[in-house]
C-alpha cells in the first residue's frame, strides 16, 4: 500500500505533471488507492513538516491525481488582447470536463471561444502522439505521418526555438 499511491498517480500522470490540459482520470483501484493514501497522509492533519508536504505534493503529482475537482486558469497577453485558458475537470461529473479558450480583444470583448471536451483533448494526444506498436506497419505509417503534418502545422503557429532542445 506504501507505494500504491505513487504508482497509481505516476500510471496516470505519464512522465510528468499534465501532459495533456486536464488531469487523467484513474480506474477505480487507483483512486481507492489515492484516497487511502490522502486519509493516511491527513491523519493527524499536523502529521508532517511544511518541506515534507511540499515534497510529498510535487512528486507525487497529488495535487491533480485522483482530485475531485480541478481547475486551472491561465492568461496570456497578446498584440490584439488576450487569450484565456481554462481547465475544469469534476471527478463526479466527467461529462463536464472542459478546456476552455477564450480570446479577448483589446477591448476586453470576447473575440472568439473554443470548448473542447475531455474526449476532444484526449484524442488530439492520441493523434499527436501515435502508438507506433498499434496496428500494422502501414497503420504505423499513417499515424506517424498525419501527426508530423499536424506538428508541422503546428510549428508554423509557434515556430520552435533554435535554443528548444525538442
Amino acid at each position: 500500500m506504501r507505494y500504491a499511491f505513487l504508482a497509481a498517480v505516476l500510471a496516470a500522470a505519464g512522465c510528468g505533471p499534465l501532459h495533456q490540459p486536464m488531469p487523467a482520470r484513474l480506474d477505480d483501484q487507483a483512486q481507492k488507492d489515492v484516497d487511502a493514501a490522502w486519509d493516511a497522509a491527513l491523519t493527524p492533519v499536523g502529521k508532517y513538516d511544511r518541506n515534507r508536504w511540499l515534497d510529498a505534493l510535487v512528486g507525487t503529482h497529488a495535487y491533480q491525481a485522483g482530485v475531485d475537482t480541478f481547475t486551472l486558469r491561465s492568461e496570456k497577453a497578446f498584440a490584439g488582447g488576450r487569450v484565456v485558458m481554462e481547465v475544469h475537470a469534476d471527478r463526479a461529473r466527467p461529462g463536464d470536463d472542459r478546456f476552455v479558450v477564450t480570446v479577448f480583444d483589446a477591448a476586453g470583448a470576447v473575440a472568439r471561444q473554443e470548448r473542447y471536451s475531455r474526449a476532444d483533448v484526449e484524442q488530439a494526444v492520441r493523434d499527436l502522439h501515435p502508438n507506433d506498436r498499434a496496428g500494422d506497419e502501414a497503420e504505423r505509417a499513417r499515424r506517424k505521418a498525419a501527426a508530423e503534418a499536424r506538428w508541422k502545422q503546428i510549428e508554423e503557429m509557434f515556430p520552435v526555438r533554435k535554443d528548444d532542445p525538442k
